[in-house]
């Protein structure tokens, strides 16, 4: 028997020998995992097969490694904007095609299991870098009428496969809490229920038993960061279905960390994860779990926003407000970029005392306003280079009038917003871009571009992109 924690320090400690750069990038494609397939055919230690094709013509690959009597089936990315587990896949095979580290542990998955990895299930998503496929199918929803070339996919290989465990790979929110504190779910565990009555069947315990087993691994690297995820239940999602059908299945929901938006480190995390549980069930040490410690993982709780500023003063119809604003950033794709752009959103406004914030900031003694158009118009993107922004914003103004704006995605790669109307916002209006200046003794002190805080005193703070102002 090989020692399960020792194994997981072992992994954490030489994980950049495996980490495979080719998808160190903010957002991956179906072409990014091409070659890396294509090197991996070369390999006798695999089994490269075409499950199939997407709607778009993408090939979907499924890859086997071992021969052991226990299968184990991995899909990830069937959501084609949830990326983190794919990479960590190609991790794995690193680690399995490594022949210098852990040669003890690779014989004994390699003789004990049978793994099959489904590592881009949403290959037309991923493209996109949107959840639903190219129908707009959202595919954890279509496991019930498998209207989808994708599900139909996934199911027929389920069928072929007959998995005795299964992990289901996604990303989720990072807005969700451990609990009810202030840390990040940075990873969601769940054995899907099978039914509304939650019944547990022997294949759901043994599930239960080995994210037992994972909670306990994890509180040795990001304690206080595990959540379980609710566990009601969905007749038209995978996970469900292939619990009920008899599958011992984990959902993997990889959430955030603060100041690492690419995920890495979650990215490390399920690949510790998913190595370790390999092991954990081919020297079946799941068994020995108690299965009552299940319920006591904290669930879920969305709790969370990127900046939350606190305790500041509004007036409005000629009364004053102490009110906090809870801001989120989302992620808004480019065409012909990987790189990661955001548009930031009031979400909630007023008293949030029992939220928290990756970012948060106690403002008392400060006024906030809508931020100001700055008097000179401009006729294009191209115009704001040259310009001074810091001595912008403490003028107050946090955007530019532009009747000729040409950004279709709503982003502006400069620190500022743009307005196609001139006019003037006069009030804090929620589910709006958040542009905004803090002041006080009426001197500009904070401005807040597309969601991002700038200090101007300190001279602090990152702007990464402003937006289109609608």
């Amino acid at each position: 028997m090989f020692n399960i924690n020792d194994f997981a320090n072992g992994l954490s400690y030489e994980y950049l020998s495996f980490c495979e750069k080719g998808l160190n990038k903010p957002r991956i494609k179906h072409s990014d995992i091409i070659p890396l397939i294509d090197f991996i055919k070369q390999k006798h230690i695999f089994t490269v097969s075409s499950a199939g094709k997407s709607i778009q013509g993408r090939d979907i690959s499924l890859i086997a490694y071992g021969k052991g009597k226990k299968k184990i089936f991995l899909w990830s990315q069937m959501h084609g904007d949830e990326q983190t587990a794919t990479k960590a896949i190609f991790d794995i095979f690193n680690f399995l095609l490594d022949n210098i580290h852990f040669n003890e542990v690779k014989d004994i998955l390699y003789n004990n299991l049978k793994i099959f990895f489904m590592p881009m299930v949403n290959p037309d998503g991923a493209e996109l870098f949107q959840r639903r496929n190219s129908y707009q199918i959202d595919l954890n929803r279509d496991a019930k009428s498998l209207q989808s070339k994708e599900a139909q996919i996934l199911m027929k290989a389920f069928h072929e496969i007959k998995p005795h465990f299964g992990f289901n790979l996604h990303d989720q929110n990072i807005h969700y809490a451990a609990g009810k504190g202030s840390l990040p779910a940075s990873i969601s565990l769940l054995a899907p229920p099978i039914d509304h009555e939650n019944t547990i069947r022997e294949n759901r315990k043994n599930a239960m038993k080995l994210i037992v087993d994972i909670y306990s691994l994890l509180n040795n690297f990001i304690p206080g960061h595990v959540a379980k995820y609710p566990d009601d239940f969905e007749l038209r999602a995978f996970g469900d279905v292939f619990q009920k059908l008899g599958m011992s299945t984990i959902l993997i929901e990889s959430g955030g960390w603060k100041n690492d938006p690419g995920k890495q480190l979650i990215r490390k995390i399920n690949f510790i994860i998913l190595l370790t549980s390999f092991l954990n069930v081919a020297q079946e040490h799941y068994k020995k779990a108690r299965l009552k410690f299940y319920n006591s993982i904290p669930e879920n709780k969305e709790i969370l926003f990127d900046l939350l500023l606190k305790n500041l003063k509004y007036r409005k119809d000629e009364k004053e407000f102490i009110v906090d604003l809870g801001i989120n950033l989302e992620e808004i794709p480019v065409e012909g970029s990987n790189e990661i752009f955001y548009k930031g959103t009031l979400v909630d406004f007023g008293d949030l005392s029992t939220f928290y914030g990756y970012k948060e900031i106690d403002l008392s003694g400060y006024e906030v306003k809508p931020g100001k158009i700055y008097p000179q118009q401009i006729n294009s993107i191209e115009n704001l280079h040259g310009f001074d922004f810091q001595k912008i914003y403490s003028e107050g103004c946090t955007s530019f009038f532009c009747p000729s704006n040409e950004l279709k995605t709503g982003i502006v790669p400069y620190p500022i917003n743009i307005q196609p109307v001139n006019e003037i916002k006069k009030e804090i209006e929620l589910n709006n871009t958040a542009d905004y200046v803090i002041l006080k003794n009426n001197k500009v002190h904070y401005v807040v571009i597309n969601g991002f805080l700038y200090n101007l005193i300190a001279d602090s703070g990152e702007i990464k992109n402003g937006a289109v102002l609608k």
